[in-house]
């Protein structure tokens, strides 16, 4: 199994608790992170312990795996575990308040359990699939702004 550790980030212009409220709610996450196709809220609370299971599809392959919070400190901080899927490690969202609103950045470390392919081969197409993620982040938080704050 490759072991992974990317990270991506960018800035957007919003406050951190705008960003947070769309960025650490599961349900939100299939308009901005393309691999998701559905959410199920197992434990609809955001804090540690919640659980959500997440539906996906890549390469044409549909596949699911399951998170688990591990702290949450809104709206700068979500870390979740992931114990079962095609990737398996955690997932840590951390948000900033920056000179033009919020720097914005994922890491995700741990295992590609189901790839049986070197490492390298398989950080680049996920980092760049991350930061794709994230422009797509930016638009969404950016296009809900409140008129007032543009």
């Amino acid at each position: 199994m490759p072991a992974i550790d990317i990270s991506a980030e960018i800035d957007i212009d919003a406050a951190p608790a705008d960003v947070a409220a769309v960025m650490f709610d599961p349900q939100q996450e299939p308009q901005w992170v393309h691999v998701v196709t559905g959410v199920e809220l197992i434990d609809p609370a955001l804090a540690p312990g919640a659980r959500v299971k997440r539906l996906g599809s890549f390469l044409g392959r549909e596949f699911s795996w399951q998170s688990e919070v591990e702290a949450v400190h809104f709206p700068h901080v979500l870390t979740m575990r992931i114990a079962e899927g095609p990737f398996v490690g955690t997932v840590r969202y951390d948000i900033q308040r920056s000179e033009g609103g919020s720097r914005v950045r994922i890491r995700g470390a741990g295992e590609a359990a189901s790839l049986p392919l070197p490492a390298a081969l398989v950080s680049g197409p996920m980092r760049a699939a991350l930061t794709q993620d994230l422009q797509r982040l930016k638009k969404l938080v950016e296009e809900q702004k409140p008129a007032s704050t543009h």
